[in-house]
């Protein structure tokens, strides 16, 4: 009768065979190329070009929300943080620090940002960028109260 226990030294080659790791080491391959390809960062993801096309200086007419209107003149530059941050300076013709927003694709993001100097002020918001017109809406709460803006801008 034929002995099926098998030696230690067969079980070490059988073990090391390729053939016993093919589908292991195929599935442990495309595992782990997927995890490398899943933190690579996209070049879709480059926002320079929409940050581009908006930095300037831009004409705005804004309307309040009791439909009293104020013209005044914004500049949008790179921000220092690169990606797809800029700064408005001049925002609402009463801001002396630059407001921050985003642009991606034609898409303004003014995101929720509180200032405090002789009162706190809280500003968000969002818009468009067609051509060279920028739509934007703003929401300010300043003491409990809230005011709501709607601006059209043309760059210079």
């Amino acid at each position: 009768m034929k002995n099926n226990t098998l030696s230690p030294k067969h079980g070490v080659t059988k073990f090391a065979s390729l053939n016993f790791f093919s589908p292991l080491f195929i599935c442990f391959l495309l595992f782990t190329a997927a995890l490398i390809l899943s933190g690579c960062k996209d070049d879709d993801d480059d926002t320079s070009p929409d940050v581009t096309k908006l930095v300037g200086t831009y004409d705005v007419e804004e309307t309040d929300m009791w439909n009293d209107v104020d013209n005044y003149t914004v500049t949008i530059s790179k921000s220092k943080d690169g990606g797809a941050n800029i700064e408005i300076s001049n925002f609402g013709d009463f801001m002396f620090t630059p407001v921050k927003g985003t642009i991606v694709g034609n898409t303004l993001t003014i995101p929720s940002q509180t200032f405090t100097a002789s009162s706190t002020i809280k500003i968000s918001g969002s818009g468009t960028l067609t051509g060279n017109n920028l739509h934007f809406d703003y929401t300010m709460i300043s003491g409990g109260d809230t005011f709501e803006y709607s601006c059209e801008a043309t760059k210079q």
